[in-house]
């Protein structure tokens, strides 16, 4: 499917992922980082009952599966209940994930209260943060990103708060508090921050994005309650790209929607996905599962994003969206007048 507007089109790619325990495959994925080349790194939250599927899948955006990141944190077959006594590199709730300047990944954990941080081959380089209300700990921190300073900005959700750190855990600012003015939040969640430094926050429960200067100064907001075009029901996460363009997660409602940088709402993404090639293969291996599908009714429908938890734009124009309830990344990649790059690894 293309969509074309304001002079840009937004034409789908294809797929990545399959529904997958360990391997390649996600189970729930809710985040992604990209590194360097076609690399990805994915943020898989899977469920309580399978910790052993929580992970960080490393891939490539050509469907190369290279291996995983990260090791439940369950000690003596139960969940454990603070960071000190998980294990050094144990995700329980992975929620977001960023690279600093140097390639290195950094994870947030709402259960543990902490981020902890890996090298991108996965090695396993330390980790910091408390449960707390003070300057430097947190209630359920979720989403995460670098600025050009590795400047860490950590959306504090259940303190209904931003944090801004260094890279190595030093305490900088933090704005906002709970309520629904501007500069206030009800649990917070996605962030990004644009080429010129503003920080934009997806206001989870008031169904909005807010938009503010790097050291916290309200600049604008958008979105209302509701399932209309420019309407938002628990926005997750949005991404800005290099043309002030903003993409929203628009969760519940099951489509990422496209706003200008004013906020004007400008087109939707409801979703076209094809079969990937892990779900190829898995087909393949699986005669009976294949000849399931050939008789099974409504398949039709799996082409729609359900439950889209985050939304990726790279320097090439691919435009990345966690369709989380079908363990899958849809890629879009938008062309428009200005954009004379090209992407070498297939399908495009």
């Amino acid at each position: 499917m293309t969509t074309r507007v304001q002079g840009a089109t937004f034409r789908y790619s294809h797929t990545i992922g399959r529904g997958e325990e360990a391997g390649p495959g996600f189970k729930n994925p809710i985040a992604l980082a990209l590194g360097e080349g076609d690399v990805m790194y994915v943020v898989n939250r899977s469920y309580d009952f399978r910790a052993d599927s929580k992970r960080i899948t490393i891939c490539t955006v050509g469907e190369e599966y290279i291996g995983e990141i990260g090791n439940a944190g369950r000690l003596g077959g139960e969940m454990v209940d603070d960071g000190e006594s998980a294990d050094p590199g144990s995700l329980v709730w992975p929620v977001s994930i960023s690279l600093d300047s140097q390639g290195n990944l950094y994870v947030s954990d709402e259960w543990l209260n902490r981020i902890s941080m890996f090298t991108s081959d996965g090695d396993w380089l330390g980790s910091w943060g408390i449960k707390g209300k003070a300057d430097g700990e947190f209630d359920k921190p979720s989403g995460i990103a670098f600025d050009h300073e590795d400047n860490l900005y950590i959306v504090d959700t259940g303190n209904n708060r931003i944090q801004k750190f260094t890279k190595d855990g030093q305490f900088l600012d933090k704005w906002g508090h709970e309520g629904t003015g501007d500069g206030e939040f009800n649990m917070p969640w996605g962030i990004d921050i644009d080429s010129n430094g503003d920080v934009f926050i997806a206001d989870w429960r008031n169904d909005r994005i807010q938009k503010f200067t790097s050291d916290g100064q309200f600049l604008m907001k958008f979105g209302v309650p509701g399932s209309g075009d420019g309407e938002l029901n628990r926005p997750t996460d949005m991404a800005v790209d290099g043309q002030g363009l903003i993409y929203v997660a628009d969760w519940q409602n099951d489509r990422v929607q496209v706003f200008d940088s004013e906020g004007r709402f400008i087109t939707k993404i409801i979703g076209d996905a094809t079969l990937s090639k892990w779900g190829e293969q898995k087909l393949d291996a699986n005669p009976d599962m294949r000849l399931q599908r050939e008789i099974a009714q409504g398949l039709e429908r799996e082409r729609f994003l359900s439950g889209p938890l985050g939304v990726e734009i790279d320097d090439n124009n691919l435009l990345f969206i966690i369709d989380s309830d079908r363990n899958r990344i849809q890629i879009y990649r938008k062309i428009d007048p200005f954009f004379l790059g090209r992407y070498d690894g297939g399908r495009l």
